[in-house]
């Protein structure tokens, strides 16, 4: 009856062994069958954009190609896809009349320096 138990033991401890060994297969493979699938589809989300942009750089020579051949015509002017149009801008206000986009009033500067500094 000993020997049974102990038998019992063995084949037990071998049938966990098993299982969990092919449980680690299983998550192994299905580890490496994401990976592939990442692999697939950033290569075809980078076809697809190379793709895109050679149609983008094809249309832009076509239009090229169409003013130079047409120089009176005037094709009109598009805003790149994807960048937002800004307003111009408009000097703060608060600020000294004398202050201009480029900077301070290069006279009234050169007035204001002269008065300050003392005289010899």
């Amino acid at each position: 009856m000993r020997w049974l138990k102990v038998l019992a033991i063995a084949v037990a401890v071998v049938v966990v062994f098993v299982v969990i060994s092919a449980l680690v297969h299983i998550l192994y493979l299905v580890g490496v069958g994401l990976l592939i699938a990442a692999a697939l589809f950033a290569a075809v989300k980078g076809w697809e954009k190379t793709k895109r942009a050679r149609e983008r750089r094809e249309e832009r020579r076509q239009q090229r190609e169409e003013r130079r051949a047409h120089p009176s015509i005037e094709a009109p002017r598009q805003q790149p896809t994807g960048l937002p149009i800004e307003a111009p801008r408009q000097q703060p206000t608060g600020l000294p009349p004398a202050v201009t986009s480029s900077g301070f009033d290069v006279e009234e500067e050169l007035a204001r320096l002269k008065r300050e500094l003392p005289d010899r």
